[in-house]
């Protein structure tokens, strides 16, 4: 390893190590998993649940159990038609609960014996049985064969021809767009935070002064980025690992090509953009001394990205194709959050991205190197807070 990188390793791996460790992680990662198992158990027990209507049918109105399995499906039903021996045990079914319905009498007008009262699709495909029964009848006794018609009116309607075919995986990948956008704001808020409270725990505690007589500003600056940025992604990866399990589990999410790289894309963005904020933060955090003062100073920095969030997500549900989230999508401060989602709809060329990643390269590279300058010159003054004009003064080293 390059000497001096070295420092850099060893800051970043206490960092990450002190944080790991630390109740706030554990107990925050543990809680976030026990709700999506808790998600997961109720997912579970409700696909679990028996969801198929049981319909018995008895005398005539055996004849609709054809038209009654044909219908449900229509109706999003899944439909089990029992054949009763007589109405007396039929009805003995319905009150025991093994039936939800009993179907008698006449197939044109059927008496419809029920515990209660029947569920509105049900009754949709009863009615929708009925009519079926009586304008085949109607049909045969006039010389028409209702299969025959059936036929013919399966074969008309209208050819639907798209420019653009829908994407059966779109919604899921947005899903992972959306996702990915939220935990970079998360981490943004919260391990962004942590960097600028831990400059100035060390500021006020004077540990810093220690630890910048065998280092440079800029190692110590890097070393946290890069420590709590693991941190950062450790929590992502188990976070959203566990995520992904239980769509699957659920049967929301199916995993092919489209949803891989979103999700690379998805991690990728948010390095970088955690890379980004997390020196804006750093660096603000060392222009004060107490931490009481720490929140004036990553105001301004968190009310902008909360704003760019906010409107951000309401442009990409609305009109991802649109202009104003088309711009937002490449400004360095806001293409980690939007760029990815925008890629997962397909609606992001790949020149957009590659100018929205330049940039953002572009960007961050000054951002650390002027978040350098200012941690260097502020990060050793204690007592009152120091101006940005102070700050952004010849670097010490």
């Amino acid at each position: 390893m390059n000497p001096r990188l070295r420092p850099v390793g060893l800051i970043a791996r206490r960092e990450f190590a002190s944080r790991v460790r630390g109740r706030a992680f554990v107990f925050g990662t543990l809680a976030v998993l026990v709700l999506l198992g808790a998600y997961a158990a109720v997912l579970a027990t409700i696909t679990a649940g028996d969801d198929t209507a049981r319909v018995g049918v008895t005398g005539p109105a055996v004849a609709l159990a054809g038209p009654l399995q044909r219908a449900a499906p229509t109706e999003g039903v899944t439909l089990t038609v029992i054949p009763q021996p007589d109405v007396a045990a039929g009805e003995a079914a319905v009150r025991a609960g093994d039936l939800d319905a009993l179907v008698g009498g006449e197939p044109a007008r059927p008496r419809v014996f029920v515990e209660s009262e029947p569920p509105a699709d049900l009754e949709r495909v009863l009615d929708d049985a009925t009519t079926v029964v009586v304008r085949d009848a109607f049909l045969t006794g006039r010389g028409v064969d209702p299969g025959a018609l059936d036929a013919a009116l399966a074969e008309s309607g209208p050819v639907i021809v798209a420019a653009e075919p829908p994407d059966p995986q779109a919604g899921p990948r947005l899903g992972l767009g959306l996702a990915g956008a939220f935990l970079l704001f998360f981490s943004i808020q919260s391990y962004g935070a942590m960097v600028a409270q831990g400059v100035v725990e060390e500021k006020a505690s004077r540990v810093v002064e220690i630890v910048l007589s065998s280092v440079r500003p800029w190692q110590l600056l890097l070393g946290k980025v890069l420590g709590l940025g693991a941190v950062g992604l450790l929590q992502l990866v188990i976070l959203g690992g566990a995520g992904l399990a239980v769509a699957g589990a659920a049967g929301v999410l199916v995993v092919g090509p489209g949803l891989v790289t979103t999700l690379v894309s998805v991690v990728v963005w948010y390095l970088l953009g955690f890379a980004l904020y997390a020196t804006v933060f750093a660096a603000a955090g060392s222009l004060v001394s107490r931490q009481e003062d720490t929140q004036s100073v990553l105001s301004p920095v968190t009310i902008t990205v909360l704003l760019g969030f906010v409107v951000g997500f309401n442009l990409l549900t609305s009109d991802p194709r649109g202009a104003g989230i088309t711009v937002l999508s490449l400004l360095p401060p806001f293409s980690p959050l939007f760029m990815p989602a925008r890629m997962a709809l397909g609606v992001a060329p790949a020149g957009q991205v590659v100018l929205a990643f330049a940039l953002t390269i572009a960007f961050t590279a000054v951002v650390l190197a002027l978040g350098g300058r200012i941690y260097a010159n502020s990060v050793l003054r204690t007592g009152a807070r120091v101006s940005l004009r102070e700050a952004l003064g010849r670097a010490r080293t």
